[in-house]
């Protein structure tokens, strides 16, 4: 579906919950409920093509499996922790998304550590 449709519907959707929630709360829920399942499965749908892409690529390039795996992890980590903060943001806590996004990051060097040992170590041995 293309992003400009798809955002118009979304935006229809979330117009129509604020619309009902003084009036009625419960179809408000049911309909914002209804549209974070919906926007979740179109991301898994696009996830996985990108998925897709990339394990093609790999195939196509002689290139360490162990990148692509990190690549997606790194991906992954960064969409969660994205998701939990604004999920966060909206219930009111603030700090506790500012906490997450952190967790986030720091979890996202960690798994690139090895990647970054990898990199000092191609400069060392340029510098020889």
């Amino acid at each position: 579906m293309n992003i400009g449709v798809l955002m118009a519907l979304i935006i229809i959707a979330v117009i129509l919950a604020l619309s009902l929630k003084g009036r009625n709360p419960e179809i408000s829920s049911i309909i914002s409920l209804g549209l974070g399942l919906t926007i979740i499965a179109i991301c898994v749908e696009r996830m996985k093509l990108i998925i897709t892409r990339i394990r093609t690529i790999s195939l196509n390039v002689n290139m360490d499996k162990t990148y692509i795996v990190i690549l997606l992890k790194l991906i992954g980590i960064a969409y969660i922790c994205e998701f939990a903060a604004g999920i966060s943001k909206d219930a009111g806590y603030g700090s506790v998304a500012s906490q997450i996004e952190l967790l986030g990051k720091l979890t996202m060097l960690m798994v690139s550590l090895p990647v970054l040992g990898q990199v000092i170590d191609i400069i060392i041995d340029l510098m020889r």
